[in-house]
């Protein structure tokens, strides 16, 4: 083990001792902590977690759902996190919905987190807080995704990032999940975006560069 990867683990038990509990409750009784659902790989938390650690502004997140992949960009993040879902049936999967109770659970570690239960286009009309990197993960039709890029892009600060949440299939481990056509098409899209760099894509997870 090396120096950085002591100090990394130093930093996420300070901010989440209440992950170092569950971690001992379950290897001695099987305890399973209820942090929800999170449709996510570990190659793209790692991914998700490198780009909110350079974040030196704010986050925003677009889908939310139970607040398991914002939970694990707050485990190394020292900025202000704002999530934005209005807790609806997904539009992919009607069985998976966000839950308020779930969402206080895994974030009550940080203190600088905001939610809003609402549609990211009328919180966009209004927003005025600074942020460096986004992560768009909510209704994946085109046009909704589309219309989430149109309006947050041009809040992002110059040099921040955005992420796109199933834009790509799954490689690091065996899925059957290949991405969604909406995010596909856009990316697509946005890599011929001359204010976009595009950085790279791992699993499905696809980030840009703000020009």
């Amino acid at each position: 083990m090396t120096y950085m990867d002591l100090k990394k683990i130093l930093r996420v038990i300070k901010r989440n001792p209440r992950r170092l509990l569950d971690a001992t409750r379950q290897r001695i009784t099987g305890y399973q902590p209820p942090i929800g659902k999170a449709c996510i790989t570990k190659l793209e938390i790692k991914t998700l977690q490198t780009y909110a650690a350079k974040a030196k502004k704010g986050i925003v997140e677009i889908g939310v759902l139970d607040g398991g992949t914002t939970r694990e960009m707050a485990l190394v993040a020292d900025v202000p996190i704002y999530g934005i879902d209005p807790l609806i049936p997904d539009s992919m999967d009607k069985n998976l919905q966000g839950a308020t109770k779930i969402i206080q659970h895994n974030m009550s570690f940080y203190k600088h987190f905001f939610f809003f239960q609402a549609y990211s286009y009328d919180i966009a009309k209004k927003w005025q807080k600074p942020f460096d990197f986004i992560f768009i993960d909510g209704d994946h039709r085109y046009t909704e995704v589309k219309k989430d890029a149109h309006d947050w892009i041009p809040l992002l600060t110059p040099g921040g990032y955005v992420a796109f949440h199933d834009a790509a299939p799954v490689y690091s481990e065996k899925s059957e999940h290949v991405g969604y056509d909406g995010p596909i098409t856009l990316i697509n899209e946005l890599k011929k975006d001359n204010t976009l760099t595009y950085i790279e894509t791992k699993d499905s997870l696809a980030i840009f560069q703000k020009k």
